[in-house]
């Protein structure tokens, strides 16, 4: 037994000195840092990573204070027209008709988005150039018709790219453009507006349609629209003021416009 213990002590002595040979000596030269642990470090590294964060450290390890701005708000908004799924159809350029398929408008990027149950409920986006119109109807009843009218007369690119939402059609068409921008919030800073929220915004345009297909950005007025009409403006005056037309909204001007149609 004597000799057994003998020997794990030579072994023992033996591997202490090996260690102490090839570890690394720590530099004199430097000045000695406090030991921080794992998890303190994990969590300084983690908030230098975020920018949005004011950071406060002191002289100690423990004395690091990070606080996160807590007035953003969130999204006000959709890039949608509406923002749920609703059942319609799809014609394409070739003629061919989708029906009976949940449909969402991406007004922001001017989108037509079909889901496809069929496939895991996955979504797609159509390209716009193989879209000739689509049309549904919401939860209310209300039917929309949108179309694309790639080869009017205009200076307007985007007229052309886009999709209309017609409230009118006949020889002429009244057309209305729904497009979304993008406010971003913005409450950092001295010049800051104190807007705290993201937002979607809608920007609505009207366009008159004539029948040699020039497309015309208008106004909804009594002046604009005659004028952006051009001829029976006489008639036109007469029928809108006699049938008490507000030619400010949208019933009025398309009932204008089927006025002028007829004559």
């Amino acid at each position: 037994m004597k000799i057994v213990t003998n020997l794990l002590l030579s072994t023992v002595f033996t591997l202490g000195l090996f260690v102490s040979t090839f570890a690394q000596k720590p530099d004199s030269s430097k000045t000695r840092q406090p030991q921080v642990p794992n998890s303190v470090t994990a969590q300084r590294n983690a908030f230098e990573g975020i920018s949005s964060m004011n950071q406060i450290i002191g002289s100690g390890v423990y004395t690091m204070v990070a606080t996160i701005d807590q007035r953003y708000e969130g999204l006000h908004g959709t890039a949608y027209f509406l923002p749920e799924w609703n059942t319609g159809q799809v014609e394409i350029a070739s003629g061919q008709h989708y029906r009976n398929v949940p449909i969402k408008f991406n007004a922001y990027k001017q989108q037509l988005i079909l889901l496809r149950k069929q496939v895991n409920n996955d979504s797609i986006i159509v390209d716009a150039n193989q879209v000739k119109s689509f049309q549904f109807t919401d939860n209310l009843g209300q039917l929309y018709v949108f179309r694309r009218y790639p080869n009017v007369k205009t200076d307007e690119t985007k007229a052309k790219e886009g999709y209309f939402l017609v409230l009118y059609q006949g020889k002429s068409s009244l057309l209305k453009r729904i497009s979304k921008t993008f406010q971003p919030a913005n409450f950092k800073g001295p010049y800051s507006n104190d807007i705290r929220y993201d937002e979607f915004q809608n920007v609505i345009s009207y366009y008159l349609l004539k029948p040699d297909q020039t497309l015309s950005k208008i106004k909804l007025s009594d002046k604009a629209l005659l004028e952006a009409i051009g001829d029976h403006k006489d008639e036109l005056k007469d029928f809108a003021r006699q049938s008490s037309l507000n030619l400010k909204t949208e019933e009025g001007a398309a009932a204008l416009l089927k006025r002028y149609d007829s004559l």
